[in-house]
């Protein structure tokens, strides 16, 4: 059994660097890859996941133990994130109200789902593509639930948001996906026909 995140992060404390090289090897993984979803620049990204390391590091001290460490290491990746492509692009966040109402509109259950008509490899490629187009709120919440297998609570920690708006934000994201999805397939099968 894996020693836990705090029991690494009070070995630490005492001067076992091993300790923290482990959590490091447990985590970074995961913040690359958010990282460079988020960013969509791998060498962008391995520089968020040295800084968070390393700012982990720096905070020592003021950590406390008592909380989940997941929660707190990936707040401070998704802020370095936000901090880059605020450099990057002028307006990179959209502003979450401004959602258009098609996205929140009722579906055909009656149809065979969208993933049905498609193979493995062509749904992952329009998930892949319509996750994309995602505004990074929406991408973020879907990545820390499906990607990183973070609890609600854990998300709402993360990001510093009401459990509520996390919940809003993973049914609206994956309402949008869903639509583009099908919007896809139906334009798809209009040029086959």
């Amino acid at each position: 059994m894996e020693p836990s995140d705090e029991l690494l992060l009070s070995r630490y404390k005492q001067g076992d660097a091993r300790a923290f090289r482990e959590l490091m090897e447990r985590y970074a993984p995961s913040i690359y890859n958010l990282a460079c979803r988020f960013l969509r620049d791998p060498m962008e990204a391995e520089n968020v996941t040295q800084e968070t390391f390393l700012r982990v590091m720096l905070s020592l001290g003021r950590l406390r133990l008592d909380l989940p460490f997941k929660p707190y290491l990936f707040r401070i990746a998704i802020n370095l994130c936000r901090d880059v492509a605020r450099k990057k692009r002028v307006l990179t966040f959209t502003d979450l109200d401004s959602s258009d109402d098609s996205s929140d509109s009722n579906f055909a259950y009656d149809a065979p789902e969208v993933w049905e008509r498609l193979t493995d490899a062509e749904l992952a490629a329009r998930v892949n593509t319509a996750l994309a187009d995602l505004p990074p709120p929406y991408q973020i919440v879907l990545l820390l639930r499906y990607g990183e297998d973070l609890s609600y609570e854990e998300i709402a920690q993360t990001l510093d948001l009401p459990l509520n708006t996390v919940r809003t934000h993973l049914r609206r994201a994956k309402q949008r996906l869903r639509a583009r999805l099908e919007r896809d397939l139906a334009a798809n099968e209009r040029l086959s026909s």
